[in-house]
């Protein structure tokens, strides 16, 4: 989407969902957030995505929706490729650790992930299977270039993906990026947001949280600290420890080929997949 067709867009929701006072939050690779006024004076969030589809993230809104009960925040509007959310004031999950308070912020994420699933969820229609997310991976081109262990790493990591796709219990819902920047801790307990609308193995949800928080590379990479949280995170999702630490050694590989658009040569997390592995192989 083009920078005259945004502007456009922006102006046509604003119009038909009776907004005012649009103020840029951030860009992502997929959306622009904006903060906007209701008509009512309220403050909300928009979002407003570069394709009509959502890209990965087509089912979020809804799932977000049907959780609204659940500590997910509220969905107002949700229409074509603009979602109007609740605001939430507060400090992130993430800021909470980056705070010096880790171990709150693992906890309230363990709090946060239970509440969601306390009840099963209804059907939502257009949840993505794992096993569409995961084809980046396997379509990843192996350069000459690559270093050896992280070549080593990345077809282990691989392999670990196939085998927990082809042995998946019954599939739920899934939030799909369910981490410590994705919760805001508000006066009414956590929120979470920005969700994905996966479906498949319950031992996927927090597994990518085994990456964050970002910004603390020295904690995330502590192997004390990694297998805490791993037998932290799989008690919250009542499953099994081992299968949730494979499913964070197969999403670090997924977010390394996600970033190398399908061939690349290094990357800032291969140390990280080392470890990820290692904890998956206890």
């Amino acid at each position: 989407m083009s920078r005259s067709v945004m502007v456009d867009g922006l102006a046509a929701i604003l119009t038909k969902w009776q907004l005012s006072d649009p103020e840029i939050l951030s860009q992502t690779p997929i959306a622009w957030l904006w903060k906007v006024h209701q008509r009512d004076g309220t403050t909300a969030v928009l979002k407003l995505y570069r394709q009509f589809d959502r890209g990965n993230e087509a089912a979020g809104a809804d799932l977000l929706n049907a959780w609204s009960d659940s500590g997910a925040v509220q969905i107002f509007n949700n229409s074509g490729a603009a979602v109007l959310m609740q605001w939430l004031d507060g400090p992130s999950l993430g800021d909470i650790a980056r705070s010096g308070e880790a171990k709150r912020a693992d906890q309230l994420l363990c709090d946060s992930t239970r509440r969601l699933h306390l009840v099963p969820t209804s059907a939502i229609s257009n949840l993505r299977p794992l096993e569409d997310v995961f084809t980046a991976l396997f379509q990843l081109q192996i350069t000459p270039k690559y270093p050896v262990i992280l070549r080593h790493n990345i077809h282990r990591a691989a392999q670990i993906a196939r085998h927990l796709l082809g042995s998946q219990p019954s599939p739920i819902p899934l939030h799909g990026d369910l981490h410590h920047d994705n919760v805001i801790l508000t006066s009414a307990g956590p929120r979470v947001y920005d969700a994905k609308g996966y479906l498949g193995d319950p031992a996927f949800e927090l597994a990518n949280a085994l990456r964050h928080p970002i910004c603390l590379p020295a904690l995330v990479r502590d192997p004390i600290r990694i297998k805490q949280v791993t037998e932290q995170f799989a008690k919250a999702m009542n499953v099994s420890p081992h299968r949730l630490a494979q499913w964070a050694a197969a999403k670090c590989a997924l977010s390394i080929a996600w970033r190398a658009q399908g061939i690349t040569s290094q990357d800032d997390e291969s140390d990280l997949l080392a470890l990820l592995l290692d904890q998956a192989d206890q």
